[in-house]
């Protein structure tokens, strides 16, 4: 999880604050609670970590259940995919190909990242940094993490 990365609700996430349609356990949802679009993981942890128990672990579990985006990525429980809702700024996005990049490639992402820090803030530009990547991940590092290199980058895309 990139702790820079700013935490937003999702639809799912703002349905359940106001009509507590999921039923979030109590820790959960005041975690829910506090989540305004502007805070990074890490000033969440920072500042309410004393008095909550493992915020990071409530963010995750809120992650991937669909309640918040981490950003701009959600982690759908029911498909496990990343989406990225449509109004996201492409800056969001290409930070969320970054982590990608990071989460699917680990030690050997830093080339990836590079292109990806480069390429043009449009559509058209990061559609072709994330293809020029799946080609260098498939001739240097491995053909299976360029497909999952690349089904991940694709479905953030689809959001643009």
């Amino acid at each position: 999880m990139d702790r820079s990365a700013i935490v937003a609700k999702t639809a799912k996430g703002e349905e359940e604050i106001q009509s507590r349609k999921y039923g979030l356990e109590r820790n959960l949802r005041y975690v829910l609670i506090l989540i305004d679009g502007k805070t990074s993981v890490q000033q969440l942890v920072d500042e309410k970590g004393a008095a909550l128990p493992d915020v990071a672990g409530s963010l995750r579990t809120l992650a991937e259940q669909g309640f918040i985006s981490i950003g701009g990525v959600s982690l759908g429980a029911d498909d496990e995919t990343c989406t990225v809702a449509a109004e996201q700024d492409i800056p969001t996005l290409k930070a969320a190909l970054i982590a990608i990049a990071k989460e699917v490639l680990g030690a050997d992402a830093g080339k990836i990242v590079s292109k990806l820090e480069a390429a043009p803030d449009s559509r058209e530009g990061l559609q072709e940094a994330v293809n020029s990547c799946k080609k260098v991940v498939r001739l240097l590092i491995d053909e299976k993490k360029a497909e999952a290199l690349m089904a991940r980058c694709g479905t953030v895309l689809k959001g643009l």
